[in-house]
């Protein structure tokens, strides 16, 4: 804690009034403190950890995370991930993604992937009992080593490739000052420590810190309280209790810079903090406010809580610290300030008090030159000219010119060079732009300058030489060749509220009404060039059934020839025209991501996104993405509220936009340019409770998890989601879709950065979730994450499976018992007639040996029964033998037997003569005849062949079961192509001619 004799003086101190720093001017300001959701203002420590969070180190709020939308606490009790301190004093991270974090009672090392408290792996205890000692502070170097500062201990900590802890290096040291300053300025591993009453550095030599000389003038500086260090490109700026030092590396020479009482010096002695800004400017954090150094001049800006523009929430700076074009500042009673580089370059014009200020109040008609020249009316503040690049305004108004009415509502240009000015109460005006040296009002028959008192819409038709003139009481036209002012259609007088007006690449005039619009064909008074031919348009362009008579005020035409039209309360209008001609609308609202449904002015930029004013902030529209990027007061307008008429494009590509409290120019637009930040899933919840790692849900902390486990059972599952850019985070739009439940992605509101489902079905999903660019189609961020919905357990394969055993199991058992019961009762059934018998028998004995006859002849019975239906099964298995099978088993039995034919071999099959005729013909092509006769010649032709017994040719024939040799012979021959004889063994042959 700073020294309370310190925060009295910085409490006297008055600062001087002078000009707000560039860079605060330059950026959009953003203050967190306890009224927004930050348990504490006093801020001692800011730090973006590896994915891209915001930690921030406060007392008596604890540590506490922060992703651009909500704080997530780990003060003690205030989450499931709870520390034992709520004071703390910095953070810092490994390589390993782990965060250190200094307490005054303690060091804790929290693993940023499931968010949960570690002890490192080391070879020894030592490690354990260091992080349980009172802390000063943490530091990683440019080496990836951490050092713990302790109340007298300096440690070295030295990490393998697994990150277990290698190497314990300490060294001791005196200091009686709150806080140690330590930095690694020369991005060698080794520090630069302002112990022992001066500044010193601390090199590793062998296993142990060394503490070396820094040599002069540096080592000179005994007992000052160094608060902080910082190396930007030759110079080490120091900063102390009595002012901030800067050191050259080259010449070897120190310079001091104080505090007086002049402009342009430090806004105080005491130094807390030091950062360079995205452009390399030196920022000094004070407990009198912060500075900027200007190198050319060799001062300071200051940036206070007295500032005119976004002032400072305290100027007690405890901490800085800048991360992707943003600076972050923490101090000690306001919380913290936010810089955020705006995506839109403008410049703002109002009234003040300099005569050539642009005029006061609301601005309701623009128009720009060729050449750069912009005028500019006002509600009754006259008509103003700006010359190019000027930044002051020439005045006329009824005091000083001809102008007929101070409230200039419309400016057009003629093709000769007039600028017509249309007011709200004094008709019509003229100023030739060559000259613009007086004004001339535009003289009209009575009956039409009464109507033409109230002008709200001025449109030049260069097709027929006409300047459209849209009042309050009608719709006229003036010939710039007759110079005389018409009626151009029936009934013109009676379209009122004349607001807006442009010609589409068609030839058409649109123009705004208060009953909708009116859209007139130029092309059609070829018959009669006075007359045109008119329709008028009083319904809701995209609902015409609604009943809604809606008032159309702002258009554009892109240059897709699209045609956007803009509504006083319903919004934005597409027309959309397909390839018969027919044309429909399509209404953009703040539902879609609009900023406000009342809509001023439409203009489209040179790469063809849309500029909308509304009654409620600028929207920047992409036509193609169909996506909305809003735009306030907090991003540098000077008002958020637009005025009729309100937005122009110059011929150099600046747009101008006419507010409640003046005009803003927008230079230029460099989205692209900022940083888009890193898609993060921040937070889920299912069933509305929190859920981290190390859970049946998650196995990771949500921001890093892969997938996500739930039941059928869990009623709902939200996510949470940020861009991580820490920059107007309001305005972010997101997309999300959970693939494999649906298929469109659904966009939601600027702002709204979470998605809840609920009872989704059984199965493997993908959510899905991206950050929409309005003005880059190809830097869209994404995040994704596997959902596994598992069904209900009665659901489950296992159980369906352990259900259909248990109910076999179960009908078994059942049927058995059934069985048994069957049986008893046949039982019971048989022996109650006997048993009454044997009851009321004279001689039992004798009946007894009667029924013992009976049970033994029902038992004979029961024998033959089992025999009878175990023959049945053998004659059933040989009849279920393949047929050709049993064919063959019979015929290699009987083929020797000349008596064995076809009905015998029918009785033997056991099956009527013709039914085996077509069987062995389906199997073997040919005749039952011919099959036995093929049969006993194939036999007689092994025989033939082998002949071991020397068997003549006539033997061999009444062998195979042939009667007549002769018949043999030929049907041998016949099958085989050669005689029996010739089949013989050549040693029978022999055998037989001898």
């Amino acid at each position: 804690m700073k020294h309370l004799i310190l925060l009295t003086l910085s409490c006297l101190f008055s600062l001087s009034t002078i000009a707000q720093p560039a860079l605060v001017m330059q950026n959009n300001v953003t203050y967190l403190n306890m009224m927004n959701g930050l348990p504490s203002n006093f801020v001692d420590d800011l730090y973006t950890d590896s994915y891209g969070f915001m930690w921030i180190a406060t007392h008596s709020g604890g540590l506490v995370r922060y992703d651009g939308y909500a704080y997530r606490y780990f003060g003690t009790g205030k989450s499931d991930m709870t520390t034992h301190s709520n004071t703390c004093h910095n953070i810092t991270e490994d390589r390993f993604h782990r965060l250190w974090v200094c307490f005054d009672e303690y060091t804790e090392v929290i693993d940023l992937k499931t968010m949960k408290t570690i002890v490192p792996k080391s070879t020894n205890d030592k490690l354990r009992h260091l992080l349980r000692q009172l802390s000063v502070k943490v530091y990683c170097d440019y080496k990836g080593a951490i050092w713990l500062v302790g109340r007298s201990m300096i440690t070295h900590l030295s990490f393998d490739q697994m990150g277990n802890v290698h190497q314990i290096r300490q060294i001791a040291y005196q200091g009686n000052t709150p806080d140690i300053t330590i930095a690694d300025i020369n991005h060698d591993g080794s520090l630069w420590a302002a112990i022992d009453g001066g500044l010193c550095r601390l090199v590793i030599s062998g296993n142990k810190l060394v503490e070396c000389s820094l040599g002069a003038p540096l080592s000179k500086l005994h007992n000052t309280f160094i608060t902080s260090l910082l190396r930007h490109q030759n110079h080490i700026w120091i900063g102390t209790w009595q002012g901030l030092l800067r050191y050259d590396v080259s010449s070897n020479t120190l310079q001091t810079y104080r505090h007086s009482n002049a402009i342009h010096t430090l806004s105080h002695d005491y130094v807390s903090s030091l950062a360079l800004s995205p452009n390399n400017q030196l920022i000094v954090g004070t407990l009198g406010g912060v500075n900027f150094y200007q190198p050319k001049s060799d001062d300071f800006s200051m940036w206070t809580t007295d500032s005119k523009h976004h002032p400072l929430s305290s100027n007690f700076v405890n901490c800085i610290a800048v991360d992707h074009g943003s600076i972050w500042i923490g101090t000690e009673t306001g919380g913290i300030i936010k810089l955020n580089p705006r995506p839109l370059q403008l410049e703002n014009f109002a009234h003040s008090t300099e005569p050539t200020s642009l005029s006061a109040n609301a601005v309701n008609a623009m128009y720009a030159e060729a050449d750069g020249t912009l005028w500019v009316g006002t509600v009754e503040g006259g008509l103003n000219r700006k010359a190019k690049e000027a930044k002051t305004f020439t005045h006329f108004t009824t005091a000083n010119s001809s102008l007929s009415h101070n409230a200039v509502s419309t400016l057009a240009a003629d093709d000769h060079q007039n600028l017509w000015i249309g007011t709200w109460g004094g008709g019509l005006n003229l100023i030739n732009l060559r000259t613009h040296a007086t004004i001339q009002r535009l003289k009209l028959p009575e009956v039409y300058a009464r109507l033409t008192q109230f002008i709200g819409a001025l449109c030049m038709d260069q097709r027929n030489q006409l300047m459209w003139i849209g009042t309050n009481d009608g719709v006229f036209a003036f010939d710039l060749r007759r110079h005389q002012l018409f009626e151009p259609f029936k009934n013109c007088r009676n379209i009122r509220g004349a607001i807006g007006a442009t010609i589409d690449k068609e030839g058409f005039l649109w123009m705004g009404c208060g009953t909708g619009v009116i859209k007139i064909d130029l092309k059609s008074n070829h018959k009669n060039p006075r007359i045109f031919r008119c329709q008028h348009m009083t319904y809701k362009l995209d609902a015409p059934k609604s009943g809604i008579i809606d008032k159309l005020c702002a258009f554009c035409q892109g240059r897709d020839g699209t045609l956007w039209l803009g509504s006083n309360g319903y919004g934005l209008y597409k027309r959309i025209v397909d390839k018969h001609g027919n044309q429909h609308f399509k209404a953009y609202t703040q539902r879609d991501g609009l900023a406000h449904n009342a809509v001023r002015g439409i203009v489209e930029d040179a790469q063809g996104m849309l500029w909308i004013t509304t009654e409620n902030g600028l929207s920047h529209f992409n036509p193609h993405r169909e996506t909305f990027t809003n735009y306030t007061t907090n991003d540098g307008l000077l008002s958020s509220q637009f005025y009729w008429n309100s937005a122009i494009k110059a011929t150099n590509g600046t747009l101008y936009f006419g507010s409640d409290k003046g005009l803003t120019a927008l230079l230029y637009h460099q989205p692209t340019k900022l940083f888009r930040g890193r898609l993060r899933f921040t937070r889920l919840l299912v069933n509305n409770e929190e859920v981290g790692a190390d859970s049946q849900y998650l196995c990771e902390d949500i921001h890093q998890a892969k997938e996500i486990h739930i039941s059928e059972a869990d009623k709902s599952i939200t996510f949470e989601f940020s861009s991580l850019n820490f920059s107007n985070e309001e305005q972010c739009v997101y997309s999300c879709r959970m693939k494999g439940f649906e298929h469109d992605w659904i966009q939601l509101k600027p702002g709204e950065h979470s998605m809840r489902y609920t009872n989704l079905p059984p199965g493997d999903y993908e959510f899905q979730v991206r950050c929409v660019s309005a003005t880059d189609d190809n830097n869209n961020l994404t995040a994704t994450v596997h959902v596994v919905v598992s069904p209900r357990f009665w659901k489950t394969w296992w159980f369906c499976l352990l259900s259909l055993i248990a109910l076999l199991l179960m009908g078994r058992y059942l049927y058995q018992q059934r069985v048994k019961v069957v049986r008893r009762r046949e039982a019971e059934r048989l022996m109650k007639p006997i048993e009454e018998a044997l009851n009321e028998s004279e001689a039992p004995s004798e009946l007894q040996q009667r029924i013992e006859g009976i049970l033994h002849v029902q038992k004979k019975m029961t024998q033959s029964k089992q025999r009878c239906y175990l023959t049945d099964q053998t004659e059933m298995q040989a009849k279920q033998q393949p047929f050709m099978d049993r064919v063959m088993a019979i015929v290699e039995t009987h083929y020797n037997d000349s008596a064995f034919g076809v009905m015998e071999l029918a009785d033997q099959l056991g099956m009527n003569r013709n039914l085996v005729s077509r069987n062995i013909h389906a199997e073997t092509g040919c005749s039952t005849s011919q099959f036995l006769r093929n049969y006993r010649l194939d036999v007689a032709k092994k025989i033939l062949m082998g002949n071991p017994h020397d068997r003549n040719i006539t033997e061999i024939a009444y062998k195979v079961g042939f009667n007549d040799p002769k018949y043999f012979t030929r049907c041998y021959t016949k099958r085989f192509g050669e005689a029996p004889k010739k089949s013989l063994s050549n040693d029978t042959n022999a055998k037989q001619e001898e």
